[in-house]
């Protein structure tokens, strides 16, 4: 059995052995054959006579290759939480379509207008108590119904400034 030391020793020296095969190289980075072959097909590995490998170059090469691998992740992280951060916008953008299908949300603008013709009744209302008192209680003055249109008045005038 090889041990870390055996393996450290045999690193150590850039011309250990022969050449290995892609079987052999696999069974050193613990890939397959095929995928050790790839490499070599990509310039990833450096290769003798196209199908053979040098072990320590080898191994740097796949060592920096990972490193390369590992760094475009953390770009990936970033791409991914935008993906992320757009599928959640266009899923909020999909729920308030369906509850506006559903008519369980009402456009701002529909909401205003109702609110605004309510506050109008609202308004013509208390507008018209001063005539309306006078008359039930006929022994109000005239000046006792200006009064009364003159606070309801003020009353509606503060309510319009806040």
């Amino acid at each position: 059995m090889t041990t870390l030391a055996d393996i450290d020793a045999m690193l150590a020296d850039p011309l250990v052995g022969e050449p290995l095969s892609a079987s052999e190289l696999a069974d050193w980075l613990g890939l397959t054959p095929n995928r050790v072959h790839a490499l070599g097909r990509d310039g990833v590995l450096p290769r003798i006579d196209g199908t053979r490998y040098p072990l320590r170059p080898a191994i740097l090469a796949y060592c920096e290759h990972a490193r390369s691998l590992a760094k475009g992740k953390q770009v990936d992280a970033e791409l991914a939480s935008e993906k992320l951060r757009l599928a959640k916008a266009n899923a909020e953008k999909a729920e308030t379509a369906n509850a506006k299908a559903r008519g369980d949300l009402i456009a701002a603008v529909e909401v205003e207008r109702e609110w605004a013709a309510v506050l109008r009744g609202v308004r013509a209302a208390m507008l018209a108590l001063p005539s309306r008192v006078a008359q039930r209680l006929g022994h109000l003055s005239p000046h006792d119904v200006a009064e009364i249109d003159r606070e309801v008045r003020d009353a509606l005038e503060e309510l319009a400034n806040d």
